[in-house]
């Protein structure tokens, strides 16, 4: 379907209260977006507080997008609030248990696919749903680079977000006719709570960190790709797992 000039276009951020999915949510709004934001953090509820209060349009819905329930009301809110849905960045995951592959036990691994892997399909799931009958839309879920390369004490982390990448392919392949594209961006390490409380628990990652660039990256430097993809810009892209890592992969 056609975009009618000036139309302000709307997207879903989830794991948006904090880290690269804070940094994408800024990213949107000062591009005009109409964002809701999804996650469990409640402080979602500030950041939404003060987007507004700058001009811009935002809403927050409490998310737990290993739940199909939140994200069957997530769509709902967004779609009810902004109508139709144009894009979907989809930030909310977890980290591994830094524990040895023989150490972890089958219910924490199953938690972690569950959040990770399960959530992402559920959020993609129904996100096409809402796109496909406007035949406009794009949608990008932010993996790991540990999707393609191994790392110490996180078999369960990679493998679920390997896992994420065969998911955006095949979901790319459904969807390319409709014109709703599917793509995936691969984080190195960034410096984000999330990230700085793996390497607390799990030392042996910051032998991973000696790469071409020689640093971590800030959330901005990833929400720009994963922007740039959701956004015009990216209108011929689909089904790829971009590595925005520094070099990490290729080290």
């Amino acid at each position: 379907m056609e975009r009618r000039v000036g139309e302000r276009r709307s997207a879903i951020v989830t794991g948006g209260a904090s880290g690269i999915g804070k940094a994408c949510v800024h990213q949107l709004i000062a591009q005009g977006w109409a964002v809701t934001i999804a996650d469990r953090n409640p402080d979602g509820e500030a950041q939404v507080e003060a987007i507004r209060a700058a001009g811009g349009t935002a809403q927050f819905v409490a998310t737990d997008v290993s739940r199909e329930e939140d994200v069957r009301a997530l769509l709902a809110a967004a779609t009810g609030a902004y109508g139709q849905l144009h894009g979907a960045i989809n930030c909310a995951g977890v980290v591994g248990m830094s524990k040895p592959v023989h150490e972890i036990a089958v219910e924490d691994y199953d938690r972690i696919l569950a959040i990770n892997l399960r959530g992402m399909f559920l959020c993609i799931k129904h996100q096409v749903a809402a796109m496909l009958p406007y035949r406009d839309g794009s949608i990008v879920a932010v993996s790991s680079a540990a999707a393609l390369k191994g790392l110490p004490w996180s078999s369960d982390y990679c493998s679920s977000k390997a896992g994420i990448d065969g998911l955006v392919r095949g979901a790319a392949m459904d969807c390319a006719e409709h014109n709703v594209r599917i793509n995936a961006v691969l984080p190195g390490a960034t410096i984000t709570p999330l990230a700085m409380s793996s390497s607390n628990a799990n030392p042996a990652l910051a032998k991973t960190r000696t790469r071409p660039m020689e640093r971590m990256a800030e959330p901005s430097e990833i929400a720009a790709a994963a922007v740039f993809l959701v956004g015009p810009g990216g209108s011929f892209v689909t089904g790829i797992s971009m590595p925005v890592d520094g070099g990490m992969v290729i080290a």
